[in-house]
């Protein structure tokens, strides 16, 4: 390696010490055995993740920057090489045919510029700065300087202005590839040409054929079309000719095309019937706008967000860096992961966008489109953060203790935002203590409710009176008065159900919360969209992912009640979920699994550390180490537990199976860690309950790899055994033995099933 690729070697080492080891980086730091369990399944699919760094790395040396290629090999042996990799990952199972790697420039540490964060994306795979991290120090002993490398391509993506390069992948190796080896021939030579002038020449059949440079409806050199030129060996003038065609087509047929195809000529040829069927499409694409705006081609592009883009491309002469990564704010941002300085840099970029298509007079809807996605941003935005951000006149002001204060002038209507949220934080905080105390509130307390439960204005005060009327004077719960206004809460949607979550989160007393709880089983159903309330709750579980909290028990049962159409346990005082639940099969609610499912695959990582915090607080428990918070038992958290593994395999997002073998294999051992500590003999009970629930679990979506662990608790039934001498425990025990026959036949089945689905 060169010197420049030994210091980023340093640097990375250097930013293991800092993040304190892989162990607590891979993927938001999360660790302990669950973690690093899942570590472990996740590095199976290390050698695909290796073969798309080493994509990227040569499509960088050999597109951008040949002098990366340390070897002596000539242009042939550097196109043959990316061609191979290439068809090495059209083998891998179940990729979706697309490669994508997107700068965001969301992302920063003191390490990684925000300059340097880019995303590789490949069916499930993904590749980020801290991932590559993570996949370099578990395979430093065969590829020590894949991080090192990775960041070095990035780094020539960005001096190369790359913003989005996309492949096509066939799904073999076999078919599809004969398109792939001379548009990278073109593209080895087209970045040369437009710096020198050079000549793009393709070798066919032993003859040289020359590309020429084609620009694009605005006169600027397009790679897409020069791709296109030579993969269909089409001359200078029939290219111009093709160009006007379609930008023609652009302007008088316009509606007939997707809106994703009107972006450009490139897309426009492709996207049209007059033009597509002629030509063979170059499956490599280079700062293709498309690709800022979609993830896949089977995603459809909205017109506003289309215009948007457009009108930020305007301001920036272009799909520049600085271009993209305000549309990623404005689309993707999470302000809680930037600094308060950073959302107040952020806004002052986006009042220049604001300002730019008011002078150009872009529109109501562009203009909309812009505010609501900074709403969409500033929405989830936490108290603290808020109180950060300060207002003074027309200027934003932002501070906090180790950062240098920032202040700037910020568009009229992104302050009122700013108000807005600012003053829904005050407001909300009133609103939960009614429970306590008398609270007066103002006419822009009632404006803010409003807002806040899309309401009118003179609703807002009623709202107020219903939710005081829960409460008697020292803070309890008042059931008769919520069930008698049900019809009237009802009206307000899922905003009413989380926040009256936020009540039950709140409530000191374990009696007021029961009741709480069985009653808002009677608002569910009377919510015209009861799955808009569980994305909320499943943020709310995980936004503390290391820390076991009271009301998580009553998060994931709420979560559960919302999967099914019917709640089974309509009118029945319940403190836990009914193991009859795990019978359910066509009592599902679709939308409410969908969104459950987008919610725990969105913030897997932060579920995942949330579970291995619940466990490691549940050995705690069962060591005897008292918790700060009384509610935390061990008999809670093994509740809570259980809870979790019930809503999974219900759910059954692709992490449930990693979550539920690493539950089997903790609890489905007599000998194992959890059955020696102080308490677990006073416990077992509890425990023997939960590894029946862990075993039902698997009995409806476990894999034939689990079958290993329910043969182990069969075998061991005797070891159980003598934990506790007591019928009533031994009848407990051979009824888990039961459901991991009931257990084992349901996977063989499954397997059985799917083996001669595919032959």
């Amino acid at each position: 390696m060169d010197e420049n690729s030994t210091t980023l070697d340093k640097e990375a080492e250097a930013l293991f010490k800092q993040l304190g080891g892989i162990e607590k980086r891979e993927t938001l730091s999360i660790i302990g055995e669950i973690a690093k369990a899942y570590q472990d399944e996740q590095a199976q699919s290390d050698p695909w993740r290796i073969l798309l760094g080493e994509l990227v790395r040569g499509i960088c040396a050999g597109f951008l920057d040949h002098k990366l290629f340390k070897e002596r090999q000539t242009a042939e042996e550097h196109i043959s090489r990316i061609v191979e990799t290439v068809k090495k990952l059209s083998e891998m199972p179940d990729h979706d045919g697309q490669i994508l790697i997107r700068y965001r420039g969301l992302f920063s540490s003191d390490i990684k510029p925000v300059e340097l964060d880019y995303l590789v994306s490949f069916g499930d795979l993904i590749i980020t700065h801290e991932s590559a991290l993570a996949l370099s120090r578990r395979q430093q002993d065969t590829h020590p300087h894949l991080y090192s490398q990775l960041i070095e391509a990035f780094s020539v993506f960005r001096a190369n202005n790359i913003t989005t390069l996309f492949i096509r992948v066939p799904q073999s190796r076999q078919e599809g590839m004969e398109s792939l080896e001379p548009c990278i021939e073109v593209l080895y030579q087209y970045y040369q040409a437009v710096k020198e002038g050079s000549p793009i020449v393709l070798v066919h059949e032993g003859k040289d054929i020359q590309v020429p440079l084609i620009s694009d409806q605005d006169d600027q050199f397009d790679p897409n079309l020069t791709m296109l030129a030579g993969l269909n060996r089409l001359g200078e003038t029939a290219m111009k000719t093709l160009v006007q065609e379609a930008d023609n087509f652009i302007e008088d047929e316009s509606e007939d095309i997707p809106l994703c195809d009107v972006t450009n000529v490139f897309n426009a040829i492709f996207g049209s019937e007059q033009f597509k069927d002629r030509f063979v499409k170059p499956p490599i694409e280079v700062n293709n706008v498309k690709w800022l705006m979609l993830s896949s081609d089977q995603e459809i592009l909205q017109k506003q967000k289309m215009q948007l883009v457009n009108a930020i491309f305007e301001k920036f002469g272009g799909p520049s860096q600085e271009a993209v990564q305000i549309i990623n704010t404005l689309y993707e941002g999470d302000f809680n992961t930037f600094s308060p300085c950073d959302i107040g840099v952020s806004l002052q970029k986006i009042t220049g966008i604001l300002e730019e298509i008011e002078s150009r007079d872009k529109g109501e809807d562009v203009e909309n489109e812009l505010l609501d996605n900074v709403e969409d941003r500033l929405d989830p935005l936490k108290d603290e953060l808020l109180d950060d951000l300060t207002i003074n006149g027309n200027l934003l002001e932002a501070s906090r203790p180790g950062e240098e204060p920032f202040s700037a002038k910020v568009h009229d209507k992104i302050i009122d935002l700013v108000k807005f949220f600012k003053g829904r934080s005050q407001t909300r905080k009133k609103l939960i203590a009614i429970m306590t105390q008398r609270v007066r509130f103002d006419e822009h307390d009632y404006d803010t409710i409003a807002r806040m439960f899309s309401i009118s204005l003179e609703d807002a005060p009623r709202l107020v009176q219903n939710i005081e009327a829960l409460f008697d004077e020292k803070g309890g719960f008042l059931r008769k008065e919520f069930e008698d206004r049900i019809p009237e809460f009802a009206r307000y949607g899922a905003n009413i159900f989380f926040f009256l979550w936020v009540y039950l989160k709140e409530m000191s007393r374990k009696s007021d919360r029961v009741a709480f709880l069985n009653a808002l089983q009677f608002l569910i159903p009377k919510l015209d969209h009861p799955e808009e309330g569980m994305k909320k709750l499943l943020e709310d579980f995980v936004s503390n992912p290391t820390e076991a909290l009271s009301s998580d028990r009553n998060a994931i049962m709420l979560a559960t009640i919302l999967l099914r159409k019917e709640n089974w346990e309509m009118g029945t005082e319940i403190e836990i979920t009914p193991e009859e639940v795990l019978l359910v099969e066509d009592n599902i609610n679709e939308e409410a699994i969908k969104a459950a499912s987008d919610a725990v695959t969105q913030g897997r990582d932060d579920f995942i550390r949330k579970v291995e915090t619940i466990h490691t607080d549940t050995k705690q428990a069962l060591w005897g180490f008292t918790s700060e918070d009384e509610d935390l038992s061990a008999k809670y958290l093994l509740s809570l537990e259980r809870e979790i593994y019930i809503f999974l395999s219900i759910l059954n997002p692709p992490i449930a199976g990693h979550v539920l073998r690493n539950a089997v294999q903790a609890y489905g051992d007599p000998r194992g860690q959890v059955y020696g500590l102080k308490k677990s003999r006073e416990d077992i009970d509890f425990l023997i309950t939960l590894l029946r629930i862990i075993v039902r679990a698997l009995q409806r979506v476990g894999t034939p790899e689990d079958l290993q662990y329910l043969r182990q608790i069969k075998e061991k039934q005797s070891e159980f055994a003598r934990r506790k001498d007591d019928p009533r425990f031994l009848d407990m025990l051979t009824r888990v033995v039961q459901h991991c026959d009931e257990a084992i036949q349901a996977i063989e089945k499954r397997s059985y099933q799917g083996s001669t689905s595919t032959t």
